[in-house]
């Protein structure tokens, strides 16, 4: 199945031909404006590549709908640097817990989330249990495909069609916006399905909401999440990406500090987010207070983003909940 096919083939040809530079987008990124850079001067700097945090902050302002994401996406596949290590570990996931169980219904957790919230993990797998579903702990492939490496969905496929999968249920909003169109099976997210079943405790609190990157403009999931709140505040605008996006970090440490500035500056009382990566960046690198996920307190449990990740994900893969 063809990635490409779900986005614009060419954007590099597409921003030379329909860039009129305005330069909104240097104005709105950090990361554009630190080599002060638009959209068509980033095509003649592929250098910088992989200094991209991918957020497309750019594409959500631009008059001609360009985005950076695909540019360094497609600039990044045309010369790919040091993508075997990705490639080894996510295209045939090492931590992955898998089952041959059938389910019509599957709890996809994806790889960050039992990392960042294994108490939630659990929660949720004992309650999709108690229904006859199980459960896959794998990696969607965005971090190859990203990466610019040769991403093997065909993984996620066989997994789905073993086990005659119907409906996957993403924890993730990175596996559910990358594997929702590449997969021919329906994709909801864990907030629908909650919704749909009459599960969690709707929050009696007005959360100051951070949108990770690849729901922030369309708010598909966030949609979802308005079911269990009655209001929100978008406190965090100037914020383009937790600082994790595209494994731009490595790259860019002083976008993380300025990143790690802002964030702090807005001094609120919590900081909600439905991404684990998001809150687990939140809490363990930038140190910010009552980082809170949705579904962890959807669901009423104590927990914030873990320090231990490493432990956390092999605890889980040798775990089975399935007996």
């Amino acid at each position: 199945m063809s990635f490409e096919k779900f986005v614009d083939e060419n954007m590099i040809e597409k921003t030379k031909k329909e860039c009129i530079h305005c330069n909104i987008c240097k104005k709105n990124c950090d990361f554009l404006t630190k080599y002060d850079m638009n959209l068509f001067e980033f095509i003649e700097k592929p250098e910088h590549r992989y200094s991209c945090f991918l957020c497309d902050k750019c594409r959500a302002v631009c008059p001609k709908d360009l985005s950076g994401a695909q540019i360094a996406t497609e600039m990044r596949k045309e010369s790919p640097e040091n993508t075997f290590k990705t490639e080894f570990m996510k295209n045939n996931y090492k931590l992955r817990n898998n089952s041959k169980k059938k389910s019509t219904d599957l709890l996809y957790l994806g790889c960050n989330f039992p990392g960042f919230l294994p108490k939630t993990t659990e929660r949720i797998i004992e309650i999709c249990k108690d229904m006859g579903m199980d459960y896959s702990i794998d990696c969607c492939k965005k971090p190859v495909y990203e990466s610019g490496g040769k991403a093997n969905i065909s993984q996620v496929e066989k997994l789905c069609r073993d086990k005659g999968v119907k409906r996957l249920v993403c924890c993730c909003p990175n596996c559910y916006h990358f594997l929702k169109y590449r997969l021919n099976i329906e994709v909801i997210d864990i907030y629908k399905f909650l919704k749909e079943k009459g599960i969690g405790k709707k929050l009696d609190v007005v959360p100051d909401v951070f949108f990770p990157c690849s729901d922030r403009y369309n708010h598909e999931i966030f949609e979802s999440v308005k079911y269990f709140i009655y209001d929100y505040n978008d406190t965090f605008t100037d914020v383009n990406c937790c600082g994790l996006g595209g494994g731009a970090g490595s790259k860019e440490p002083d976008l993380l500090e300025k990143t790690k500035e802002k964030m702090n500056a807005h001094n609120t009382e919590s900081v909600y987010t439905y991404c684990s990566s998001c809150a687990g960046i939140f809490k363990n690198r930038y140190e910010l207070k009552n980082v809170k996920n949705f579904l962890t307190e959807i669901l009423e449990v104590k927990e914030e983003p873990s320090s231990s990740y490493g432990k956390n994900v092999l605890r889980f893969k040798f775990k089975n909940l399935r007996k």
